[in-house]
Parts: C-alpha cells; structure tokens; sequence
C-alpha cells in the first residue's frame, strides 16, 4: 500500500512541474525592452542589435532558453532577419506573444512613456515617441506625445506662446509632459501588459 501512495505522490508532482515552473517564470522580472521588442513587427525600421541587449537583460533576470542564449551570442550589427527568426522563437520559450496593431504600438511607446513618467532623459524620450508616432503614420493612441513635443519645440526656438497644448507654458511643459505620461500608463495598462 506504500508503494501506492509513494507512486501516487510522485505522479502528483509530475503534473504539478509544469504549473510550478509557470508560475516562477511569471515571478522572474522581464527587461523593459521586452516592451519594445514583442512590437517588432509595429515598429518600422525595428533595429535588431535590440534584441541582443533584450536576451542579455533576460539571461540576467534568469531565463536562460535555448533562443534567448543564442540571441545574446549575436554580434552586433545583427542581421534582421536571422534575429527576427530566434526573436519569435525566444519570445514563445519566455511565454511571450508578439503584439500587433494598437497593442503593438502601446507596448513599444510604452517603453519610452514609463521612462517619462519617471522623469527620466524626459525631452529626449519624448523625441524618441513623437519620432515613432510620424513613423507609424500618427496614432491617436500617442499622438498626445507628439503635439507636446512640438510645444516644447516651439518654446526651445525662443517663442513666447505656442498653439499645440493649451495652458502649457515654458515654465510647465515638462511638468505637463511627465504628468501626461503618468495619465496614459493608467489609462493604456490592457494595451501594454505583458
């Protein structure tokens, strides 16, 4: 009757690997760039050598897949296509799906949008989010970002008002900034989630 329940208790946890490894690997933190790399195919002129950097960040965090470890070995400039094709199968070992369309687009924007909210190299990331709203045809999803970066525009060329952002003056179009940021990680989650 041991045995019984000695095999019985072994098959129990034979089922339950799965459901464990599944749940350590949701407590594992992902790299950012996971946001901008799961958007690839949203992502016009999408440079590759990002994904090198993503598959080191991800062997830091401890997921160390067989795709993942051969993306980090890339040399860099990569190939697109060659790293496009480990991309995909990484991103399936990592239980990870590619996003399209407005996902797509909100994931990638939101990579550049969370540094803004944390008052991070804020003009600089907001130039990288109005140059990717242009690129993937104005979004109205981010087209917010847009028209702020070109009131900041107009108040760094010396001009005393500009017609993109009622109320922001040279004095808060930062504050506005970083605070328009902070509104759309809220408002945008089910987008960008992973």
């Amino acid at each position: 009757m041991d045995s019984h329940i000695i095999f019985f208790n072994k098959f129990l946890l034979i089922l339950a690997i799965p459901l464990i490894l599944s749940q350590i690997t949701k407590m594992m933190t992902i790299s950012d760039l996971t946001y901008k790399v799961v958007a690839f195919s949203e992502t016009p002129n999408f440079n590759a050598d990002e994904c090198v950097d993503w598959a080191i960040d991800m062997i830091e965090s401890g997921y160390e897949t067989e795709h993942v470890l051969i993306m980090a070995g890339l040399s860099k400039p990569t190939n697109y296509f060659e790293t496009i094709s480990y991309l995909k199968a990484a991103l399936h070992e990592c239980n990870l799906t590619e996003k399209t369309g407005e996902e797509g687009i909100a994931s990638y924007a939101f990579y550049y949008i969370k540094q803004i909210a944390k008052s991070v190299d804020v003009k600089s990331n907001l130039a990288k989010i109005c140059q990717y709203c242009i690129n993937t045809d104005y979004p109205k999803s981010i087209f917010d970002f847009y028209l702020l970066y070109w009131a900041w525009g107009d108040y760094d060329w010396g001009n005393t008002i500009q017609s993109y952002w009622p109320d922001a003056t040279k004095d808060t179009i930062e504050k506005i900034v970083i605070d328009q940021a902070r509104v759309w990680l809220h408002n945008n989650e089910s987008f960008y989630s992973l």
